[in-house]
């Protein structure tokens, strides 16, 4: 790597300013933004995991647990254990796949539907209080970047 970057990478020596490094911005943003969604969804009972499942199931009915996993970049261990809550909840109900029935799929159930119109109602809100004070343009800029950097890391 050249030293046109060098500014933004962990140093050697002790000339290093973490608010230099633009991964530090990205989890503090992140942490932000779960924490506010989570305050939010506190009051129907719910967390970030549960919303990151269910808006999932909202924009691919029928998901597998394996797909769900993908989605929301979490072990597959740990999804299941998500979606088992939610069903015992009455958000979402599994059934076994008529091709393979190794494979667990998810769908939403009325009570998850509703759950969801809810749930984005209330990101909707820490979204905009998140952008406010940025054009569209500079937040199409941002996606821009991070989906490069995402693609070089893949």
């Amino acid at each position: 790597m050249t030293n046109k970057y060098s500014k933004f990478l962990l140093p050697l020596g002790d000339n290093f300013d973490l608010q230099d490094f633009p991964y530090y911005w990205i989890n503090q943003v992140h942490a932000q933004c779960v924490k506010n969604v989570d305050h939010a969804l506190k009051k129907y009972g719910l967390d970030n995991s549960r919303r990151r499942i269910l808006l999932s199931l909202h924009a691919k009915p029928h998901a597998s647990v394996s797909d769900l996993s993908e989605m929301v970049v979490s072990k597959m261990s740990t999804t299941t254990k998500i979606v088992y809550r939610l069903k015992d909840e009455g958000l979402v109900e599994t059934y076994s796949c008529e091709d393979d029935a190794r494979i667990t799929r998810v769908v939403l159930t009325d009570k998850g539907q509703q759950m969801t119109v809810k749930i984005k109602d209330l990101s909707n809100v820490v979204l905009e209080q998140s952008f406010e004070g940025l054009t569209p343009l500079q937040i199409e800029k941002m996606m821009e970047s991070l989906k490069h950097i995402f693609k070089n890391l893949s």
